[in-house]
């Protein structure tokens, strides 16, 4: 796996990982705030299809650039750059959780993108004919609010929730989970992501107040727009991005499938065994 610092814009800088595997790629674009290169074993999945993967890291996260508040529209240029570096003319878009309106957007901007796997992603929040946070907290919804009205201080409040973010035991929300997520949860693939949080602060709050904010704003595209093949793959045990969220989604992308998995929560969905799938079916 190789580290790249990649100049996206004028000044602008772009972390990416790059595992080197394929003459095809794959551009995998990372949930929130959670930046970080595949495992080993996530890899040789990858590889075994032929595909060598590229990670850019967004905005404000590791080593990328600080740009400011922009639309997700705008990190399709980012993709374009990062594809235009590595030297390839077309690529697969995929993405995870808030990865995935990255790559709705790659399919709605690049030509060059073929076609898409969506993962448990987010769906635009000012929608008319669906709320995707019908079922969330009271409080995360107050959480939202803060961070849509965007204040000045809002990076402060940001640094202090970094803290609470690291300190908190990834294993500590599986405590009853059925036996299929715990034996997932022990396996190395998921024990190496659960031991990378720490690289989307080694800059500072900035990465996730903004990506954070980005998921409220509008996407700056149509998602009805996009007319390339898509895969939206969501768990029915998602306490994170309720599934209903992937529903709406194909309905509104005409040359999707949607495939629903019986008691796969919203980690568990990015494993091995759904990703080796997902790729055959490309």
């Amino acid at each position: 796996m190789e580290r790249l610092l990649i100049e996206t814009a004028p000044g602008v800088i772009t972390q990416t990982f790059f595992h080197k595997g394929g003459d095809k790629l794959i551009v995998w674009h990372h949930g929130m705030p959670s930046p970080r290169p595949l495992s080993p074993e996530m890899a040789d999945i990858f590889h075994a299809h032929g595909f060598s993967v590229a990670i850019p890291i967004r905005q404000g996260y590791g080593q990328s650039s600080v740009v400011g508040p922009r639309p997700i529209a705008q990190d399709a240029l980012v993709t374009k750059a990062v594809v235009e570096h590595l030297g390839f003319d077309e690529f697969i878009t995929t993405g995870f959780s808030a990865g995935g309106p990255r790559a709705l957007a790659d399919l709605a901007l690049l030509d060059n993108a073929t076609q898409g796997i969506d993962f448990a992603g987010l769906v635009p929040t000012n929608l008319p004919d669906f709320n995707p946070w019908a079922k969330t907290p009271a409080d995360e919804l107050e959480f939202f609010e803060v961070i849509r009205k965007f204040e000045p201080g809002l990076i402060d409040k940001f640094t202090e929730w970094v803290s609470d973010y690291l300190s908190k035991d990834p294993m500590a929300g599986y405590a009853n989970a059925d036996e299929g997520t715990k034996a997932w949860m022990d396996s190395p693939d998921a024990q190496f992501r659960f031991a990378q949080k720490g690289i989307a602060f080694e800059s500072g709050a900035h990465g996730w107040m903004l990506d954070e904010y980005s998921v409220q704003a509008d996407y700056g595209f149509d998602i009805a727009s996009i007319d390339k093949p898509l895969q939206i793959i969501s768990g029915d045990a998602d306490t994170s991005v309720d599934v209903s969220c992937s529903i709406w989604l194909h309905s509104k992308v005409k040359n999707s499938t949607l495939k629903i998995v019986p008691g796969f929560g919203h980690s568990r969905i990015f494993s091995l065994e759904i990703i080796d799938e997902a790729l055959k079916n490309l």
